[in-house]
């Protein structure tokens, strides 16, 4: 046979194509590509399809369904074991570690850790304040509370279960007084107030409202008017005829001390005292009128001006004040005299009667029959240095409907409201200040401390310093000054309740006496 020479074999050619590599793909030596790592896994699940199925065609792939099934268990099983995880830290299993409060987790027993001992304890309250820190009880296994040796029962009775702070420090506090209707007594209300419907509305500058105090060292008949009160003689025609109360017999309402309290004192309404009435003034009148009587002058807007003659000089009054002189003595000048706008600018002017003591205009009484309930409300803003205090009247409370008043066990002792209107679930952190309103300053400082609850309880805080440095008792009980401001005849209408401090709290009991005072709860039908 003869063997194809060299010459041949160069001359060969392949039918299969030359690859020029178009993509100029690098292949680095030892290295396999993806494709050819692709390719082998599909051959073995081929392979391995056709020895287990006896089918090599692909249709479906089993062994692929398994490999996936074992990695979902397998995700399955690491996001329940990340789970018990996250539940271990928000649940721990029940053990007490240095945790100073501990609740049982099957009685919801509450306890308190002092040293060594475990003590039971009567309210969360006392449980913090002895701690020192607003901790919540860790709930543990009955086995780990066995396992202290036990001390006596401590905590202060009545010390409230929860304290949450109401986030608002405007302050506004209302107090209302009905004779009659569907709010008859005190309430108490905290918060702003609604309006509409037959509730109290802010009385107009042009009414008044007549109230008789029977008992006290303020007994009398008063007139409330422009967020005061003031002392008035009903038989005293001079002063009831000026003031537009007409000259037929009054009825005056009674009036609550706490309502009564919480309004500010005004000067007595009696007929201005002006020295030396009658004699001449000192210096030249052009009309004849001695001093205490009353001058008129037209302004420049054309109105009439009255002026109350004085040894030193002309006042200018209100309408009120001169009716009121005129009525009382008029010196027998059948009309006021009348004077120039130039003796008016030429002669001298006095300062002598309290004018803002009386009404600048005349005043209509609020008829007990129209509108019973009578509030006062105190407010003053969080970033204000004065309070304001306004009068309302009506017939129902200016509270929501779905708000809901509270009775107070003690109202019948008189010295508390009979009912309170708070937001139910948050509480204040209030500080006494002084009753004055009306636009005059009031300082938060130096006050004392309570907490007040939703339930209208008012608990004294021990603390013997400025409350916006967050003392050891506010910051044990979790609460953030500032405090709200209210004033004490206004605070005084809620329930009192103890005194919240770390002292109270450690006191131990053997038990507690029962209220001497209870008071039965109607179930809801």
């Amino acid at each position: 046979m003869t063997m194809p020479d060299n010459s041949d074999r160069r001359a060969f050619t392949s039918r299969t194509p030359t690859n020029e590599n178009p993509d100029r793909v690098v292949y680095r030596r030892g290295f396999v590509t993806r494709h050819q790592v692709t390719g082998w896994r599909f051959i073995m699940r081929r392979i391995a399809s056709g020895v287990a199925l006896h089918d090599t065609r692909m249709l479906v792939d089993p062994l692929r369904t398994q490999s996936r099934s074992v990695l979902v268990g397998a995700l399955v099983l690491i996001t329940g074991l990340a789970a018990c995880f996250v539940f271990s830290l928000i649940r721990p299993g029940g053990v007490a570690g240095n945790d100073a409060i501990l609740a049982d987790r099957t009685t919801s027993a509450l306890y308190v850790r002092l040293g060594e001992q475990l003590h039971p304890v009567l309210n969360l309250t006392s449980a913090r304040l002895i701690a020192g820190r607003p901790d919540n009880p860790s709930q543990v296994k009955t086995s780990e509370i066995d396992q202290f040796p036990r001390g006596n029962l401590i905590g202060i009775p009545g010390a409230p279960e929860r304290m949450v702070q109401n986030t608002s420090r405007d302050a506004d506090w209302t107090v209302c007084d009905g004779v009659s209707g569907p709010a008859v007594g005190v309430t108490m209300i905290a918060g702003a107030l609604s309006d509409g419907g037959e509730r109290a509305v802010p009385l107009p500058d042009d009414q008044a409202i007549l109230v008789a105090n029977p008992s006290g060292p303020n007994a009398g008949t008063w007139l409330m008017w422009n967020g005061r009160r003031s002392p008035i003689d009903i038989n005293d025609r001079a002063v009831t005829s000026a003031l537009g109360l007409g000259t037929g017999p009054l009825d005056a309402r009674p009036i609550a001390p706490g309502l009564f309290n919480a309004v500010p004192e005004a000067p007595a309404l009696i007929p201005p005292a002006v020295q030396g009435a009658g004699e001449p003034p000192r210096y030249p009148l052009p009309v004849p009128a001695p001093v205490g009587a009353v001058v008129a002058a037209f302004a420049a807007d054309n109105t009439l001006r009255h002026y109350a003659v004085l040894s030193d000089g002309l006042q200018p009054i209100s309408p009120v004040i001169a009716a009121i002189m005129r009525n009382t003595n008029s010196f027998g000048l059948d009309q006021p005299p009348r004077l120039g706008a130039d003796d008016i600018a030429r002669l001298p002017v006095a300062d002598v009667i309290d004018t803002d003591a009386y009404p600048r205009q005349q005043l209509s009484l609020v008829e007990a029959a129209d509108a019973p309930l009578t509030c006062a409300r105190w407010t003053r803003a969080a970033d204000a240095t004065s309070a304001r205090l306004d009068l309302r009247s009506g017939v129902t409370l200016p509270i929501a409907d779905e708000l809901r008043t509270v009775p107070l066990v003690g109202a019948g002792s008189g010295t508390t409201a009979d009912r309170v209107a708070l937001t139910p679930g948050s509480g204040y952190l209030v500080q006494t200040v002084g009753q004055d309103g009306g636009g005059v300053s009031t300082s938060a400082a130096g006050g004392a401390a309570f907490w007040l609850s939703d339930v209208g309880v008012r608990y004294g805080l021990d603390e013997a310093g400025d409350l916006d440095t967050n003392s050891d008792t506010i910051s044990a009980l979790g609460l953030t000054p500032p405090a709200v401001p209210i004033p004490w005849s206004m605070l005084s209408q809620f329930a009192p309740g103890p005194t919240l401090s770390r002292g109270d709290a450690l006191l131990a009991h053997d038990a507690l006496a029962a209220d001497p005072r209870p008071a039965a709860v109607r179930e809801s039908p």
